[in-house]
């Protein structure tokens, strides 16, 4: 479960860093440092916390 969370909180990290990046005209060290490393850590907590109710509720998890 940790590296599902983990996997889709870097993928939404990247997706938003990127956009974050085209969009205010970023570097991408920083876009990637002060966005993206931020919002991979916090995605990944609460996936982490919220995505193991959804599989319990379809019966993947008992």
């Amino acid at each position: 479960m940790a590296c599902l969370s983990a996997a889709t909180g870097g993928f939404y990290a990247f997706v938003i860093a990127a956009a974050c990046r085209f969009i205010f005209r970023m570097e991408e060290r920083t876009a990637l440092l002060w966005i993206g490393v931020p919002l991979f850590a916090t995605m990944t907590i609460l996936l982490f916390i919220f995505l193991p109710k959804h599989f319990r509720k379809e019966g993947y998890i008992r």
